[in-house]
């Protein structure tokens, strides 16, 4: 069973997926979250263009494994990585903060965000 469970957490494609979804996914909460709009904007163009590449990065991974040939990668992924991570870190209080909940009841995506952001600097640190 502990096989099993690690060898989900070793699937990097995977979790570099999920990375990447939550946080193009975050990018429609940044309206409700911020007040300024050059900060709104900001953390919405940093916040997509990190979850993009991530995203991108888990599917070429994934291709790679599917058909065996070598696919592009993504340049800086420790980079990346650590952004990503931190990122989907910050986004938990929006889950955390009473009055900043938009889901509270996606109990699911508050537990997927916090694992997805520790993964991704494990990841980040392994390199």
């Amino acid at each position: 069973m502990i096989e099993f469970f690690r060898d989900i957490f070793l699937m990097q494609w995977l979790w570099t997926i999920f990375a990447g979804f939550y946080l193009v996914a975050y990018t429609f909460w940044i309206p409700g979250m911020f007040n300024r709009i050059f900060l709104k904007i900001s953390i919405f163009a940093i916040t997509l263009i990190i979850g993009g590449g991530l995203l991108a990065e888990g599917f070429l991974r994934a291709m790679e494994l599917d058909s065996g040939s070598v696919m592009p990668g993504l340049p800086f992924k420790q980079i990346w990585m650590v952004l990503g991570g931190l990122f989907l870190l910050g986004y938990l209080s929006v889950y955390i903060a009473p009055k900043g909940r938009i889901v509270a009841h996606w109990a699911l995506d508050m537990v997927i965000t916090l694992v997805a952001g520790v993964v991704m600097l494990a990841y980040s640190a392994a390199y």
